[in-house]
């Protein structure tokens, strides 16, 4: 008998860690988790104290290796692949016996490879979930990525591609939901239309070659590919690998990121995908705080309360691969994006046509310091011609400074060598007249917000410091941190 914590684990990670339903390979027929668990608890069971032991060491504690036990015990392989148009077998085909369809042969090669490999049970997203059901494709999509996660293989089937060498050009790297599905596995394995091989290895993460070409094809660094680790973090170079990816429903392209920012959403099909990604973006802030999901440009996505928030991953292409990685307290109000920004007011020196839409504007910091030492700034935007210069007040908002907290010597906050941020504006306060002067004045009750506003860009707004060294910030004076809301 295994000692009852293995048990415990066991039992808590095949309800709760692998799909609801798995295909036996052998038969090609639905299995619960019921069963799935009825078919590995002799295995279990042959766990013993000394099995245990002799994994326990100073890097992994008990609870760890048990974890690492139930998890290389329960095997099942995954399926990562293009869906046909039409033929795909579905829930009810696997039920009621699966006709001659054009998907049929996928899945039973699929099957095939699978026993080859040594397992008995596998996993479609086409035929494993019972879509009829809401609540249980609400489960399976905040639940793909665990799901990924823990297979022992992932088989990857490439409908358009004869070699290694024109595997780029396939349709599945254009898909949204098959980015999780390439990083959440440990173990991939990449075939070609008739279900040749494409790699040498038993893990095509291993295999050089492999994984140059799938480096090329999503932009994806080798260690995100070979070692990725889900999280609110690294925002923006995350999001630019999902940025010419599409999704057959739009607001798909949200959910299939949850994974792989570690946050969860509830599917509301029929919200539209500005909305679903703005949800994405407020759980993320929310979650960690990360200044980097703050780099972005481009359209922002409609809202009631905000003009600050991306419309899609789009908007993060081309982020120049500055540091953006901060925590700051940020979130959403009625207000608008609630954020603590360095304000550096500029002034506008030109502005250029670019074309119809487009003006580009060369911008001097109104501080004689920062004028020493920083060249002006260019910042290309759709709109900016509309905003009079003489009429506005315009301000650099940096957010990927150091925070008064990250600063244990001085207890200012910083700013980078590379420093980050949106350019701002708000009406110009003509009324040079101190404070106290206007007690008991009457004017006209005006509902409108006068605070800093958010300018939409086509270019990133950064500007270089060159006399801070890599590592190091330069404090400026709290005073010019300032709580805004866009």
């Amino acid at each position: 008998m295994a000692p009852q914590d293995v048990l415990d684990e066991f039992f808590r990670y095949v309800q709760n860690d692998i799909p609801l339903r798995l295909i036996s390979a052998v038969e090609m027929t639905l299995v619960d988790r019921l069963a799935v668990q009825d078919y590995y608890l002799p295995a279990i069971e042959e766990i013993t104290e000394a099995t245990i032991a002799n994994r326990i060491s100073s890097e992994i504690d008990r609870e760890g290796v048990v974890k690492q036990i139930i998890h290389d015990t329960v095997k099942y392989a995954v399926l990562s692949h293009r869906w046909l148009p039409r033929g795909e077998p579905l829930f009810h085909d696997l039920i009621n016996g699966i006709p001659d369809i054009p998907g049929r042969g996928k899945l039973e090669s699929y099957c095939r490879l699978t026993k080859q490999k040594g397992l008995t049970f596998a996993w479609s997203d086409t035929c494993c979930i019972n879509k009829s059901s809401s609540a249980e494709l609400d489960e399976a999509l905040r639940s793909m990525f665990r799901w990924y996660r823990n297979a022992t293989l992932c088989l990857v089937y490439l409908s358009q591609t004869n070699d290694l060498f024109d595997a780029e050009s396939d349709e599945w790297f254009t898909r949204g939901w098959t980015l999780q599905e390439l990083l959440a596995p440990p173990v991939v394995k990449f075939y070609n239309k008739d279900w040749e091989p494409l790699g040498e290895q038993e893990n095509d993460k291993e295999d050089e070659r492999v994984v140059g070409h799938l480096v090329n094809a999503t932009k994806c660094p080798k260690h995100a590919l070979r070692n990725f680790l889900p999280g609110p973090h690294d925002v923006d170079r995350r999001m630019s690998w999902a940025a010419n990816r599409q999704t057959t429903k739009v607001e798909d392209m949200a959910y299939s990121l949850m994974g792989i920012f570690g946050v969860v959403l509830q599917p509301a099909y029929g919200e539209g995908a500005e909305q679903s990604f703005s949800r994405l973006v407020q759980m993320i802030m929310q979650s960690r705080g990360s200044t980097s999901v703050l780099n972005w440009v481009g359209k922002a996505a409609v809202s009631f309360n905000s003009f600050a928030l991306p419309s899609s991953p789009r908007c993060y292409v081309g982020n120049g691969g500055f540091n953006t990685e901060r925590r700051i307290e940020m979130g959403m109000t009625s207000r608008g994006l609630r954020l603590p920004l360095i304000l550096l007011p500029v002034r506008v020196e030109t502005l250029c046509s670019l074309n119809s839409t487009v003006v580009q504007a060369k911008m001097e910091f109104a501080d004689a310091q920062f004028r020493s030492m920083c060249q002006q700034v260019t910042i290309s935007a759709n709109i900016l011609g509309r905003h009079p210069p003489k009429e506005e007040d315009w301000a650099l908002g940096v957010f990927n400074y150091m925070p008064p907290d990250g600063n244990r010597t001085t207890g200012l906050p910083g700013l980078r060598r590379w420093s980050v941020g949106y350019l701002l504006w708000r009406p110009r306060d003509m009324n040079q007249n101190p404070a106290d002067s206007l007690e008991g004045m009457k004017v006209r009750d005006d509902l409108r917000f006068y605070g800093w506003k958010k300018l939409s860009t086509q270019t990133f707004v950064y500007f270089t410091l060159p006399h801070i060294k890599k590592g190091e910030v330069m404090i400026v004076n709290e005073q010019l941190l300032e709580t805004v809301y866009l």
